[in-house]
């Protein structure tokens, strides 16, 4: 809905004909309001019509919202005058230095700024996408009902009638303004009723207390001081500090893995090349370890209409955070997750029972979220993110749980072979966990750290159970990776708000082998979380246990698995022809040609983390060996704080063997030949 609002001196509407089929009733021949008018015009779009209470009482919310702020304009103006004289002051008296500012004044008398009486009128001109549904006319007459309602004098000019009109503009500080209102289905507020407990892995609860604040109170039965930082994360502020640069920021644009590009906003990236060597790693990763599970392949658009009511009941849950695309008289949704058109695809499928449990796995590329300035923090939180999805439809609520048991390790093995810790968070209906309760906490002990439970009085979306595998990064703020959630209504034909209303869900449905029509419950699996969170967890991670542990990422994923070095450039030849070898065996291989010190070469290939460095001397050359630097990744540091274990003198096929056993059954990549020497490798950033 769009809306238009002039605060005029009177207005007069007179009727001159009917413009449609089916005009609402217009018995007078005009209507005339005097005093101080709000006159609000209004269009109303596509996806309102979706439900035309909803709309009209979020438009009149935002036409009182503007009566208000017209209203409180004169003393707000006092109150910053107020400031500003004391500002003055304090420059006149030498307290602080700068210019003073100057007094603000009202345009008009301040009893302008007042609203008598409001008009609602229909205004088709204000958007390409109105409604062409027959009951877009309910809309003006309800937000006028709305309105009254608060007591708010109130009238609408009817649809359908070609009219002519006289507003009399007063033109101050607000006397035009403009509202863009989408359409918003939002849930019911959860936490204030929600439960907070700790699992510990040995099944024990532990309850959570709160001051009058919501501050966490700290617990002596919590012991570990990571997990009580991650508490203290979940369950307090999540906002980052801006004014401290998160970690992962400066070893991202270091090692050339991805950045910020200065054409868009800092809710997306540029990537560079390790970086999407890196991205496909994991992408390849993922799919294979996926199909290997039993997924099958989907693929849905990235932007869809609003005009199809399944998915207007969906995307209305996230207003916000939508982004909009213009497609002459069409507009589309950039999609805010794939579950919405992947649903729609199930409700068209003549699903079989045989089939189920079907999973279905896409891997998003890309998915939109509006996140609000704020909110962005570098690869932890942005605007346009890679998200791999697999969605499960199973029988009924008991295999949903077998279900979602495997996929739980599924999920941990994912984690473990990328090489990320996490804590592990429930969020449950109270009913639920009850019944449930023990298969949950056996999960638990199978954990190196307690749980977070978050007990829910009642369901308050589609899911009743919500898992989470949460990363703490270096400024001790917690993010999630990797999800699943049982959902037990996208399925239905529809859902029945306290209001009476019924929305409509996706009405996925299959015949079971007695001949009922049943709908199936589906299980919402990122196994991973989002590729840019991924990046983000591992470099956090490292970053913020540097002290005690060895950082880097696993053989399989570093953009750079081998490092030659050559002790001086008699050996060259020897080094290319091993550059050759382990390039052609897809190990990603770079050889360090320039004219530094074997120790340079050496402190270079430590910053970069690279997983294996391999030194050739006189006496390797002859030999036709090599001796190996093997970087301890991911191991606590040793009594003399190295980084590295000393394998010397070798044959290369023990290299091929320590590389092979590291990647096996992990996929591989080519490293592109321009970085497989340093003197030839591009460099993107100054």
């Amino acid at each position: 809905m769009k809306i238009l609002l002039i605060h005029s001196k009177n207005v007069e509407v007179i009727k001159n004909k009917e413009a449609t089929s089916n005009p609402q009733d217009f018995k007078e021949d005009s209507i005339k309001m005097e005093g101080l008018i709000l006159v609000c015009y209004v269009s109303v779009e596509d996806q309102d019509t979706y439900d035309t209470d909803l709309i009209a009482k979020q438009g009149a919310e935002e036409i009182e919202a503007a009566i208000l702020q017209i209203c409180d304009f004169p003393e707000n103006i006092r109150l910053q005058n107020e400031e500003i004289r004391g500002f003055n002051k304090k420059i006149e008296r030498g307290e602080i230095k700068g210019k003073p500012k100057k007094i603000k004044e009202l345009i008009m008398e301040r009893d302008n700024y007042r609203v008598d009486k409001v008009l609602v009128y229909p205004w088709a001109h204000l958007s390409k996408f109105l409604s062409k549904e027959a009951n877009a006319m309910e809309v003006c007459p309800k937000i006028v009902e709305n309105l009254l309602k608060k007591g708010i004098e109130s009238k609408f000019s009817p649809f359908g009638w070609y009219k002519s009109f006289k507003i009399n503009c007063l033109g101050h500080e607000l006397a035009e303004m403009y509202r863009d209102v989408k359409l918003a289905i939002k849930p019911e507020e959860q936490a204030k009723n929600s439960i907070f407990k700790v699992i510990t892995t040995s099944g024990e609860e532990i309850d959570l207390n709160f001051d009058e604040d919501q501050k966490l109170l700290p617990s002596q039965e919590i012991k570990e001081e990571n997990f009580r930082l991650f508490l203290n994360s979940e369950l307090g502020s999540r906002l980052i500090d801006k004014g401290i640069e998160p970690a992962h920021i400066k070893v991202m644009k270091e090692f050339e893995l991805l950045d910020f590009d200065p054409n868009t906003d800092a809710g997306n990236f540029r990537w560079y090349t390790k970086g999407i060597i890196m991205k496909n790693l994991i992408k390849n990763f993922i799919e294979d370890r996926l199909i290997d599970y039993g997924a099958i392949l989907i693929d849905t658009p990235v932007m869809y209409t609003v005009k199809n009511k399944k998915l207007t009941a969906q995307t209305a849950r996230f207003p916000a955070r939508s982004y909009w695309v213009e497609s002459g008289s069409d507009r589309y949704l950039l999609r805010y997750a794939c579950d919405f058109l992947l649903f729609d695809l199930f409700s068209q499928m003549n699903l079989k029972p045989h089939y189920l449990p079907l999973r279905a796995y896409e891997y998003e590329q890309y998915a939109f979220r509006r996140e609000l300035e704020g909110e962005l923090s570098g690869l932890r939180r942005l605007r346009a993110f890679i998200m791999p999805d697999m969605h499960t439809m199973c029988k009924d609520i008991e295999s949903s749980v077998d279900e979602f048991i495997k996929q739980y390790e599924l999920i941990k093995s994912l984690e473990r072979d990328l090489g990320i810790k996490t804590y592990v968070t429930f969020r449950v209906t109270q009913e639920f966990y009850k019944e449930n309760k023990d298969w949950i906490i056996n999960l638990i002990k199978t954990e190196e750290h307690p749980a977070l439970l978050e007990l829910w009085e009642d369901r308050y979306y589609y899911y009743v159970l919500k898992f989470e595998r949460n990363v703490l990064s270096a400024q001790n703020k917690s993010a999630t990776l990797a999800t699943n959630q049982i959902d037990v209504e996208s399925s239905l034909e529809y859902m029945t708000d306290t209001d009476g209303f019924k929305r409509q869900k996706y009405n996925i449905s299959f015949i079971d082998n007695d001949g009922s029509l049943k709908h199936p419950i589906i299980l919402h699996n990122s196994p991973t979380g989002a590729i840019e969170r991924v990046l983000w967890g591992l470099i956090e991670s490292a970053i913020r246990n540097k002290d005690k542990i060895i950082p880097g990422f696993k053989t399989w994923l570093s953009p750079i698995q081998v490092r030659i070095i050559t002790v001086n450039d008699e050996q060259n030849e020897y080094a290319e022809k091993l550059l050759n070898i382990l390039n052609g065996e897809e190990f990603r291989t770079d050889f360090d040609d320039r004219e530094e010190t074997v120790g340079k070469k050496i402190r270079q290939s430590e910053i970069e983390w690279i997983p294996y460095t391999i030194i050739i001397g006189k006496k390797e050359q002859q030999n036709h060996t090599i001796s190996i630097r093997k970087r301890l990744i991911g191991e606590p540091y040793g009594t003399k704080k190295q980084t590295s274990e000393q394998i010397n003198n070798v044959k290369l096929e023990k290299l091929l063997e320590l590389l092979e056993e590291d990647t096996l059954k992990f996929p591989k990549y080519k490293l592109p030949i321009p970085f497989r020497k340093i003197s030839t490798r591009v460099y993107f950033r100054h």
